[in-house]
């Protein structure tokens, strides 16, 4: 899933590691990737200048000063953000694609929505609070990152055998830890106790929580009650609750569409 990865930036965020690309997984190369819509608000003579700055310093920082070996290139291209972000996505065949998510006003917000919907790829969504909080310094970024599956919350929907076939995939590239399976009715408390038990004879360690509520404020509260470090939700069995949710969402956000 990160060996490939699209990362989207329109430069309102520092282009600069936040989302963990390169850090979290088996990367192998990054794409970095700027669309240039009509509501560009930036001198479009930055854009180059920009683009290989953020192309420099990842390349320093993964590969001179963590050995890395990964490739970085940059695309910049006019067009609608979320339809550009999409196809060249599809072209490059990236497994993942990265982007921060902004204010509902914004037009980045309206992309995440967008790609959600309807791209046919995994998308992390980074959250406002979680790029905040970084500390940007080598060490404690790598920390952060390399931890950035240390404690997974997901809702009790969807196929059990899918949902624990993407964990174990991600369990095969990255570092992670517990998983907290929510629901929010007596029923679909049943529901997280049985992915739970799947979870744990799958070699995961994981536990069901209950917090009435509506499904993507429950999903949030147990997330945040749990100490999770990131939500995970199938596109193909909960797209609303994905939308409702990368939108309120304090924590980073991953859109799975395969296992």
């Amino acid at each position: 899933m990160f060996e490939n990865i699209l990362y989207a930036t329109d430069f309102t965020e520092s282009p600069f590691m936040l989302p963990c690309i390169g850090v979290i997984g088996k990367t192998r190369r990054i794409h970095l990737l700027h669309v240039i819509s009509d509501d560009t608000q930036i001198d479009p003579q930055l854009f180059e200048p920009r683009m290989l700055e953020a192309k420099s310093f990842l390349e320093e920082q993964l590969n001179r000063e963590r050995n890395k070996g990964i490739e970085v290139d940059v695309h910049l291209m006019p067009g609608t953000p979320a339809r550009g972000i999409c196809d060249v996505a599809k072209t490059l065949d990236a497994s993942l694609i990265v982007l921060n998510y902004h204010p509902p006003e914004g037009p980045i917000a309206s992309s995440v929505t967008d790609l959600v919907k309807n791209c046919d790829r995994n998308i992390l969504v980074m959250t406002t609070m979680a790029s905040d909080t970084v500390d940007r310094s080598g060490e404690k970024l790598d920390e952060y990152c390399s931890n950035l599956f240390r404690c997974v919350a997901s809702p009790a929907s969807g196929d059990i055998s899918k949902r624990i076939g993407a964990l174990k995939s991600i369990k095969e590239e990255a570092s992670l830890g517990a998983v907290v399976f929510s629901g929010f009715s007596d029923a679909t408390h049943k529901d997280a106790e049985a992915m739970a038990n799947a979870a744990s004879s799958a070699g995961i360690g994981a536990s069901a929580v209950l917090k009435k509520n509506l499904p993507p404020a429950s999903l949030v509260s147990a997330a945040e009650g749990a100490d999770a470090s990131i939500i995970l939700l199938d596109a193909r069995a909960e797209l609303g609750l994905a939308l409702a949710v990368v939108g309120i969402s304090p924590l980073p956000v991953l859109v799975i569409r395969s296992p």
